[in-house]
């Protein structure tokens, strides 16, 4: 069979029409014994997978989003010629907005693609899965979604991802302020929504906890603002050694700039997380951002360095945060998908550990064709990815964590130099 993918980019309104389809109680809602939609006929090769892919391609994470929806479908792109499965696809702009999200993710529902790569962000992915995702039985896999609360989410086991928990980077933050930076008391920062104020939390408990260090302020930070020199004051009134912020690439071009005409940076170390990991941010600040260091989950699976080169041949570009675990998110569905032989989300998320976990033949992104062909068969196979190894505990999220320690540099390739790397 011809392998014809079959590509869709949707905004947001476009699925807001068919809501009125998926009106109605949650007693009307499938359950677990029921089908989403329509399934193909069960198992082998001669069928269609259908995913969905929920990407921001505007708001605050569109430069993130672009990058991230093209990783998520090179899987499918990169094997056009080579497997004789069928995948339809469709991309949706969740806009960095919950509401959108939601949106985004009625649209998908309405059309019965039973499960979805993404949202990326963990606001978005919170209230997308929780409003729609989970009651009309979609499988996810979040390749950026990494607030601790997701880990919590009553989710019928159908919430999975690649990206690793703040509660695992908020070490990181905390080890890097105590022994690099040589600082007791830091204040935060931080965008006011639940990976800003989770990941806080988490630091707050391990700098103070972990390293008898004291936080001298939380505060919350409206994204878009025309000044933040009232929040930049109040986290600098009991006069911290290190500020931190968590928060997002259009947050930080007038965040910094105000830190800069505030005098602020010139009396603190500045320490961000990974929503501000954007070498782009040079150009548009007018303020220096060389020094100021960071926190970032890192890609180190055993096929990143595949993953990379069939990123850079496809794209002319070095690949960027939350690009592999973007296509890991992809590839795994896609292989449970697979293995479950038909298009209903609790199927596959029956799959979703068989086909990373379970002993079988080892595929990688270098040979994920024929991974999918195996899969098919209902052949055993185990999934080693680019971002991870990709091996998910009970609650979804991945096993092992590696972080990379940076910092803003104008004169180095991209902006941005590695530290340091530091594993959890």
């Amino acid at each position: 069979m011809t392998f014809r993918p079959k590509r869709r980019e949707l905004l947001v309104g476009a699925g807001a029409a068919s809501l009125g389809g998926l009106a109605g109680c949650l007693s009307d809602v499938p359950g677990f014994e029921s089908e989403v939609g329509a399934a193909d006929s069960v198992g082998g090769t001669d069928r269609t997978l259908r995913l969905g892919i929920m990407s921001p391609l505007s708001g605050e994470l569109e430069s993130f989003g672009e990058t991230t929806r093209d990783a998520a479908l090179l899987p499918i792109e990169q094997f056009e010629d080579e497997v004789s499965l069928d995948i339809d696809y469709t991309v949706v702009d969740t806009e960095t907005a919950p509401s959108a999200g939601v949106q985004s993710a009625a649209a998908l529902v309405d059309d019965g693609y039973p499960m979805v790569n993404g949202p990326l962000a963990s606001d978005v992915t919170l209230q997308a899965t929780q409003q729609m995702l989970i009651p009309y039985r979609v499988v996810n896999c979040s390749p950026g979604a990494t607030s601790p609360t997701i880990t919590s989410v009553n989710d019928a086991g159908l919430v999975f991802r690649t990206a690793l928990s703040d509660s695992l980077q908020a070490l990181v933050l905390a080890e890097q302020a105590v022994t690099d930076l040589g600082t007791e008391r830091a204040a935060v920062l931080y965008v006011d929504n639940d990976y800003g104020w989770q990941l806080t939390q988490a630091f707050s408990q391990a700098f103070e906890t972990d390293h008898g260090a004291t936080v001298t302020a939380e505060v919350p930070v409206t994204e878009g603002a025309d000044s933040y020199d009232n929040v930049i004051e109040t986290a600098m009134a009991d006069n911290p050694e290190l500020l931190i912020v968590v928060g997002y690439p259009d947050t930080g071009e007038q965040l910094f700039d105000d830190l800069a005409a505030t005098g602020a940076r010139d009396d603190v170390e500045v320490l961000v997380t990974e929503g501000m990991q954007a070498g782009a941010l040079h150009e548009s600040t007018d303020s220096s951002l060389d020094g100021i260091r960071g926190t970032a989950p890192i890609a180190s699976g055993p096929g990143y360095e595949t993953f990379s080169e069939q990123y850079e041949s496809a794209y002319g570009e070095s690949p960027g945060l939350f690009t592999a675990h973007a296509y890991d998110a992809t590839a795994a569905l896609l292989l449970a998908n697979a293995y479950a032989g038909q298009n209903e989300g609790t199927a596959i998320r029956n799959a979703m550990q068989a086909v990373t976990y379970s002993p079988g033949t080892t595929i990688t992104p270098e040979n994920l064709d024929e991974g999918l062909e195996l899969a098919a068969q209902g052949e055993n196979v185990a999934y080693e990815g680019a971002s991870s190894s990709v091996t998910f505990d009970q609650h979804g999220d991945v096993r092992g964590s590696s972080f990379s320690y940076w910092e803003f540099d104008e004169s180095a390739d991209g902006g941005i130099t590695e530290l340091d790397r530091v594993s959890v």
